[in-house]
């Protein structure tokens, strides 16, 4: 799983009188922003079934593995990137206290490719019934993605909230320490996501659907 990471950093300069002041007052809840997106699906008609198969095992897709060839497929590319925002305050020993104060994560389908194999063109009975049942996958994708919007809220708030304000002598180290932190801490819960998005496409994919697919159609 590909994971971005931005960091933007501000300077607070210390108040009279808080100089020598703990690190840990200076901590406020951060924000937090959860987006999920999904990228309008495109249409590929251009490649046979052989070729979207090879596709399909480069990506990973199990399903591949048990046929020769695909009549169609729907790829989705789903990597989350994670804008961290911090703050510091420099005391009068050159340290910096540094905290955090906002969380942005986008997660979903930056691009979402169906392939329908060009054997079948569009108007055909068998390229729409190809088309329908990709479709669904992709109306699946969407749909977990919105239920799984505030789970990760949630979660994110809950651990982002429990970054205290700490010591360090380099900002942007101390960012991304504060970024890589959260990432491996929403590991589990994405690990989750992808899986229940699997389990999810594969009820829809089973010899009984691809029969009724078939059983649909004349022009195969």
């Amino acid at each position: 799983m590909l994971f971005a990471l931005c960091l933007i950093l501000l300077a607070m300069p210390a108040a009279a009188g808080e100089r020598d002041a703990d690190c840990g007052a200076f901590w406020v809840r951060p924000a937090v922003d959860v987006e999920g997106i999904m990228a309008p699906p495109r249409i590929d008609n251009s490649k046979s079934s052989d070729q979207i198969a090879i596709i399909a095992r480069e990506s990973g897709y199990s399903r591949s593995l048990r046929r020769a060839s695909l009549l169609g497929l729907t790829y989705a590319f789903t990597g989350p990137s994670i804008a961290i925002e911090t703050r510091y305050r420099k005391e009068s020993d050159g340290r910096l206290c540094v905290r955090l104060e906002r969380v942005k994560f986008t997660f979903g389908a930056r691009s979402t490719d169906v392939y329908v194999a060009r054997k079948y063109r569009p108007g055909s009975c068998a390229y729409n019934v190809i088309l329908e049942h990709e479709m669904e996958h992709v109306r699946i994708n969407e749909r977990l993605v919105r239920d799984y919007i505030p789970k990760i809220e949630k979660d994110l708030a809950e651990r982002a909230a429990a970054i205290r304000p700490f010591y360090h002598t380099d900002i942007k180290r101390a960012g991304q320490s504060i970024g890589n932190r959260l990432r491996f801490e929403l590991e589990a819960l994405l690990n989750e996501f992808n899986a229940v998005r699997l389990r999810e496409n594969d009820i829809i994919d089973t010899p009984q659907s691809y029969a009724e697919i078939h059983a649909r159609c004349r022009d195969w």
